[in-house]
């Protein structure tokens, strides 16, 4: 895993969110397992706990991980299905709107991370 870069336009917690995301996503956490605890993904990172909180947050907000109070977070055994009829989400009251915005902004900072990394590489 990398650190947060203080260059990068993305609040830092949105950075780490993901980092973390990208990490579950590649395999290096598996579907139950346990992430590390919060101190260690701050010093690993060197960012606040408080900016660690509020990464697991957002993808806590996405169904990429759970959490229980004083016990620490894993990454979702089941992954959440967010494919659905539109129909089927009219009739669950319209949240689809919301869900499809967050997974396309979450689409949009990964594509905005990479084409900085590959600007990095390429000497800008």
């Amino acid at each position: 895993m990398g650190k947060v870069d203080p260059d990068d336009p993305r609040p830092p917690y949105q950075q780490l969110a993901d980092e973390l995301r990208s990490a579950i996503g590649g395999g290096e956490y598996s579907p139950g397992e346990r992430l590390p605890r919060q101190a260690e993904i701050a010093d690993e990172y060197r960012v606040s706990v408080g900016t660690v909180k509020s990464a697991l947050k957002v993808l806590r907000e996405e169904g990429l991980i759970v959490s229980r109070q004083g016990e620490g977070s894993w990454v979702h055994s089941r992954p959440i299905e967010r494919e659905s009829s539109p129909a089927g989400d009219a009739e669950a009251g319209g949240s689809g709107d919301a869900d499809l915005h967050r997974v396309l902004s979450g689409v949009l900072d990964r594509l905005t991370a990479i084409e900085n990394r590959l600007a990095e590489i390429s000497g800008k």
